[in-house]
C-alpha cells in the first residue's frame, strides 16, 4: 500500500483563497437581459443602461449573502432522524447598506413612485401598488491587483426587496439606506441564482487547482496568418482536432475570436487586419487554416501559419 503524509492529504493552497476587498452591486428592473459573460479579453464589458450601480456600500455591513434551506422528510419509530430528505424551500437573501442618496435606491428603500426634480426639489410619493417590485441583481467583488484581478461573482435573475432596515438620522451619521433582497426562482434563467469568477487573474492554471472542468493547458506562442488577397469565399480554422464554422474571407478580429472560442478554444485572443495578418495567442495546440472554400488572389491555396 502507498503511504502519504498529513500535510499531503490535506493539500493547502494559499492561491485558492479570494477575498472581496472591493464591491458594487448592480441593478436593473426584471426582464433586463442578463450577460452570459462579465469579461472579454479579462476586461469587464459595459452593461447596458437598463443597469444601474447602488454606488460605495457602508463598508462596516459588506455585503452578506446567506443562502438557506429547509428540508423535511417521514421519521419511523425505531429510525434515528429522517428515513428520506426532502428540500422543500431554498431562499438566498442579499444584505447591504448603500451610503449615496441615488434616485433608484430612495425608490427601492422607500418603495416611491418616480420623482423628479421642479423648483429646486426632488419629492416623491410612496407607491400604492400591492404588487412587489422585482429587480434583477449582479454583485461583483474585486480581488487581485491591476492587471490581474480576479472578479468573483453572483447573479441573482430575480429579487425583491424583503426587508428595509433603520435608518439612524443622527448629527454624526450619514443616511443609508439597510436593505434586504430575497432571490425567487426564474423559469427564464433557469435558476435561484448563478456563481462565476473571471477576470485575467482568474488564470487556466488557478482554474485547475480548484478542480474545474474543461480547462485546457495553453500556449504561450502566438501564431499569425494572413489571407490578404481574396476577394470571395469563406475559410475554416482547426486547433487541436476542434473545427471552427466558416469564417468570411473579410472578417474581422472580433469574428475571428468569436469563431474559435465557439469551437471551444475558450480564451483565444485574435487581433489584427486583413491587410495586416491576424494573430491568435491563448490556445491549446497550433492552428491550422482551410482556406479551400477561398477566391481570388490566387486562392484556394496553402495558408501559412507562423509562430511568433
Amino acid at each position: 500500500m502507498t503511504t502519504t503524509d498529513f500535510y499531503t492529504l490535506k493539500d493547502k493552497d494559499d492561491n485558492l483563497v479570494f477575498a472581496a476587498i472591493n464591491m458594487v452591486v448592480l441593478l436593473a428592473d426584471y426582464g433586463a437581459p442578463i450577460p452570459e459573460e462579465l469579461t472579454e479579453n479579462g476586461k469587464l464589458k459595459e452593461l447596458g443602461s437598463e443597469w444601474w450601480t447602488a454606488g460605495e456600500i457602508e463598508q462596516k455591513s459588506g455585503v452578506d449573502l446567506a443562502p438557506d434551506m429547509k428540508v423535511e422528510g417521514p421519521e419511523g419509530y425505531g429510525s434515528r432522524g429522517r428515513r428520506r430528505d426532502f428540500i422543500t424551500e431554498e431562499t438566498f437573501n442579499i444584505d447591504f447598506t448603500p451610503q449615496e442618496a441615488r434616485r433608484r435606491t430612495l425608490e427601492m428603500y422607500y418603495d416611491l413612485g418616480t420623482g423628479e426634480y421642479k423648483n429646486g426639489s426632488y419629492y416623491a410619493k410612496k407607491r400604492r401598488a400591492a404588487k412587489m417590485k422585482e429587480y434583477s441583481s449582479i454583485i461583483i467583488g474585486y480581488d487581485g491587483e491591476p492587471e490581474n484581478e480576479i472578479y468573483p461573482y453572483w447573479i441573482f435573475p430575480k429579487v425583491t426587496v424583503e426587508k428595509r432596515g433603520k435608518q439612524s438620522v443622527t448629527q454624526t451619521n450619514a443616511l443609508t439606506y439597510p436593505l434586504t433582497l430575497a432571490a425567487k426562482e426564474d423559469p427564464a434563467y433557469g435558476a435561484l441564482f448563478g456563481f462565476g469568477i473571471t477576470g485575467p487573474g482568474f488564470t487556466p492554471e488557478l482554474a485547475q487547482k480548484m478542480g474545474v472542468t474543461g480547462v485546457q493547458k495553453l500556449l504561450n506562442d502566438s501564431f499569425k496568418y494572413s489571407v490578404k488577397g481574396a476577394t470571395g469565399g469563406t475559410y475554416t480554422i482547426s486547433i487541436n482536432g476542434k473545427m471552427t464554422a466558416t469564417i468570411e474571407y473579410n472578417a474581422t478580429a472580433a469574428a475571428i475570436q468569436a469563431a474559435i472560442r465557439a469551437s471551444g478554444e475558450n480564451e483565444a485572443t485574435v487581433g489584427g487586419t486583413v491587410d495586416a495578418g491576424f494573430t491568435i495567442t491563448k490556445v491549446s495546440a497550433e492552428p491550422t487554416v482551410i482556406a479551400t472554400g477561398l477566391t481570388g488572389g490566387g486562392f484556394p491555396k496553402t495558408v501559412e501559419v507562423t509562430k511568433q
